[in-house]
């Protein structure tokens, strides 16, 4: 049974750039860096069916804060009337320029909840001028959704990038007696057990399609890798092969997966395809090698490695050639995840306190800059598909939750949950 495709069931949508859309790359906010500033956006009050569009008001907002581009400013300063309508004509740019908006939403729910439209406008209010628009027709099942993309909408509008909100994430999460894999929205929120059984479930990871999940299960007695189907739910096991296999990654293409598989007691980074042919054995020492991360060219893997002694990040060639040590300082690195920008590898680190914390290393210059610090255990880093973000698991709280954050380290925030989350990947861009 194919996977349904990832579109909006019962909803058609429309986008039509209007004549303000930005020309150029000198056009768009700088999104990182000490150039950076947060821009100034007002997000009027939605008019309409209530109370719906108050929740796609509140969704759109809870996503524009996830990015950490915009500063949202806080409706009773506004000094329009509340009835001011979505054309442009009938915008008063002097009163938002009064309250210090550089942009600013607006949108209209007509409707039922069986049947509902959403009008939505992005203004360029020191432009005078609107700047993108969007239609969208469903259900009131279907809001988040619209906000997902309308939110997609106003970040590429600013960044020239693609948005992250109809991205999805996949999780491990506790069960009596179990762990069972999990996906989510990219805001934590829809979460589906999407594995069933017993026995535990970890360490997932999407292929580029997203069809696709490989994880680690132990159904079978020993860890062993399996494939998940995504839409259908059926899971299915790799190879018959080795003592254990774990820590199973797609490669860019998503014609190989990387991972790690143990024959006579030493863990090795093994590589085979994704159809389970060409099995083959890319790494062989005498110390520990494992947690396999593709670069985004595929050209390279990054590992974690006992050679050096305690573990440690290297990188290699696909075919295990050039290997290569990537970081210098402290005594246990683990859970190395490539950025897609191909500049930098995230990683989980133990530090002298016997703490877990997220840092970064350059891979040209070997330059390592951390990410958290005196919250919690933070661990298991995964990057958005457009490289500007990290979602990973802490213990900040007390339990362990999944958190997003810039890929600087800035705009710390914890993903709508109402349970647990632990080893989190993020998935691909929709089809």
């Amino acid at each position: 049974m194919p996977r349904p495709p990832r579109v909006l069931s019962c909803c058609a949508a429309t986008l039509l750039a209007a004549s303000a859309g930005r020309a150029s790359a000198d056009d768009y906010i700088p999104i990182s860096g000490a150039a950076f500033k947060p821009l100034p956006l007002a997000v009027a009050p939605f008019q309409g069916t209530a109370p719906h569009a108050a929740a796609l008001n509140a969704a759109l907002r809870e996503d524009l804060l996830y990015t950490g581009l915009f500063e949202l400013l806080d409706p009773r300063s506004f000094l329009a009337d509340a009835r001011e309508g979505l054309a442009s004509s009938s915008v008063d740019y002097s009163k938002w320029r009064a309250v210090g908006a550089d942009s600013l939403v607006k949108a209209s729910l007509s409707g039922t909840g069986a049947a509902l439209t959403a009008e939505m406008r992005l203004f360029d209010v020191v432009g005078g001028k609107e700047a993108k628009r969007a239609s969208y027709s469903g259900t009131v099942s279907e809001l988040r959704e619209w906000a997902h993309r309308f939110a997609d909408v106003i970040y590429e509008n600013f960044t020239g990038e693609k948005g992250i909100f109809r991205t999805k994430i996949v999780f491990t999460r506790r069960s009596p007696g179990s762990r069972q894999l999990w996906t989510s929205d990219v805001d934590g929120r829809g979460a589906v057990q999407v594995t069933s059984g017993s026995g535990l479930e970890i360490l997932p990871a999407w292929s580029p399609d997203g069809r696709t999940v490989v994880f680690t299960s132990y159904r079978t007695g020993s860890p062993m890798l399996h494939l998940l189907d995504v839409g259908t739910r059926a899971a299915k096991p790799m190879w018959p092969h080795g003592d254990l296999q774990t820590g199973g990654a797609f490669s860019p293409d998503g014609k190989r997966i990387a991972f790690t598989m143990s024959e006579g007691g030493n863990s090795d980074v093994w590589v085979a395809g994704a159809d389970g042919t060409g099995l083959r054995q890319v790494t062989d020492s005498r110390e520990s090698d494992s947690s396999p991360s593709w670069s985004p060219d595929g050209k390279r893997i990054a590992f974690v490695s006992t050679r050096s002694g305690g573990p440690q990040i290297f990188v290699m060639n696909a075919d295990g050639s050039g290997v290569d040590r990537l970081t210098f300082q402290g005594n246990y690195n683990q859970t190395p995840d490539w950025s897609p920008r191909g500049d930098v590898v995230a990683f989980t680190a133990r530090d002298e306190r016997n703490v877990f914390d997220l840092f970064l290393v350059q891979v040209s210059t070997k330059k390592i800059q951390r990410l958290t610090q005196d919250q919690g255990n933070n661990e298991e880093p995964s990057f958005s598909p457009n490289g500007r973000h990290i979602v990973f698991a802490s213990t900040r709280d007390g339990r362990k939750r999944l958190y997003m954050m810039n890929a600087d380290g800035t705009n710390q925030r914890a993903l709508a949950s109402d349970g647990e989350g632990d080893t989190p990947a993020w998935g691909p861009w929709p089809e």
